[in-house]
């Protein structure tokens, strides 16, 4: 019954039952009979309570193993990206969090936000660290450019390159990022899954330094663009000077070095300038800042900064670009189905494990969608006389068609 409510995008329970009381199709398919009463709504949701989220990622999970034991699933390119959806819950439902609260925290002033979700025009500060929802705490807020401040939460998928066969469903709250989790996902599939994954398409979403360097490590080539086009740039690393990496210090335009000064922080190195060559330096007056003219000429440099600039030159690569082309047809086009045919543009229910069913739900539902369309026409054909015409039949006359099924 709850796959045909998320196969046609039955949002409600209670609609479900009633189409399903209705519909002959649907009896049939769930093997209710005319005289017998259709389940109440209540029932499915004390089932889908308790059977949980774990039981409803085994039946993902087998389904997947049988579509890759027949061949639909390969898994050595791998597709990934994250959207977000509504919470089952108003932003009027805000109340701030009591003392103790373990993710509760004072705001420091590039934190502050505000928000008007009051009636009128009051502005009040709200955060994640400052409030709460009341109806549903495991929903967050979200700030970015076209949202201010909306609960929402986000499912992460993973997606098979060839046959667009959804991998692996994953849902956070809506503040958390992608880029951190994206490693552990892939980790997920190659230990507990057994996939051989080779290839990983992102968008720039996942575009740090840390995720590079962990599929370096791992042996896995990315597709996964910059996050900012002047990272690694700039103040970090300036372009005049001259980085050597078999003896680790930078070489400044006038023919000085600059050694490592400080250990590093937060995967920041620092290196400075010894031997007080600024100080009779030409180019002193462009080179120091403002508030160090009296000082030597820092450089800091991240430890991920090779991985930077490796992606740098690949990006502007024909094969890059094709991936990133790939990319926008293939996972976006799933979510795009997801939100438009079944319902996933807004939580059915709340608390993170609830929505984490519905996200599951919904990917078992297209996954069905893309094998059934890889499946052979003559198969159909076979399983309709098989359960039609030949029921009456002899037993050695319906086993006919039994070796072709097999095969």
């Amino acid at each position: 019954m709850q796959l045909i409510g998320y196969l046609y995008g039955i949002d409600s329970d209670r609609q479900l039952c009633r189409e399903i009381h209705l519909n002959l199709a649907y009896r049939w398919f769930c093997r209710i009979p005319l005289q017998v009463d259709v389940p109440d709504h209540s029932s499915l949701t004390r089932i889908r309570d308790r059977l949980g989220e774990e039981k409803y990622r085994e039946i993902f999970e087998c389904l997947l193993a049988q579509w890759r034991g027949h061949g639909h699933v390969e898994g050595k390119r791998v597709v990934a990206d994250a959207t977000l959806i509504s919470a089952n819950a108003a932003i009027d439902s805000l109340v701030e969090r009591v003392d103790g609260d373990p993710n509760a925290r004072a705001l420091k002033n590039y934190d502050k936000r505000y928000h008007d979700f009051q009636h009128g025009k009051r502005q009040r500060r709200v955060a994640n660290q400052t409030h709460v929802s009341r109806t549903d705490p495991d929903a967050t807020m979200v700030f970015r450019r076209g949202l201010s401040g909306e609960l929402k939460y986000k499912v992460h998928h993973c997606a098979d390159a060839k046959s667009r066969i959804i991998t692996d469903c994953y849902t956070t709250t809506g503040s958390t990022q992608e880029g951190p989790l994206l490693p552990g996902r892939i980790d997920y599939l190659c230990n507990e899954l057994g996939f051989d994954v080779g290839e990983v398409i992102a968008d720039r979403g996942y575009g740090r330094g840390p995720t590079y360097s962990a599929f370096r490590k791992r042996q896995i080539r990315t597709y996964i663009p910059l996050h900012d086009a002047r990272l690694g740039k700039g103040k970090l690393t300036p372009t005049t000077f001259i980085y050597q990496s078999r003896t680790d210090r930078y070489l400044c335009p006038q023919g000085h070095y600059l050694y490592p000064y400080e250990k590093q922080d937060k995967g920041i190195k620092r290196y400075r300038m010894l031997g007080g060559h600024c100080r009779a330096c030409p180019q002193r007056e462009t080179c120091l800042p403002e508030s160090a003219k009296q000082r030597a000429r820092y450089v800091y440099r991240s430890v991920h900064q090779h991985e930077i600039d490796h992606v740098r030159r690949r990006q502007r690569t024909p094969a890059f670009g094709a991936r990133m082309t790939e990319r926008k047809w293939k996972i976006e086009g799933l979510f795009a189905e997801a939100k438009l045919f079944h319902s996933l543009r807004r939580a059915r229910y709340r608390g993170l494990a609830k929505v984490s069913i519905q996200a599951l739900m919904t990917a078992i539902s297209q996954n069905l969608k893309r094998v059934a369309k890889s499946t052979p026409l003559w198969l159909y054909l076979c399983l309709f006389k098989l359960m039609f015409f030949d029921r009456g039949a002899p037993h050695k006359k319906r086993i006919t068609y039994l070796p072709h099924l097999a095969h």
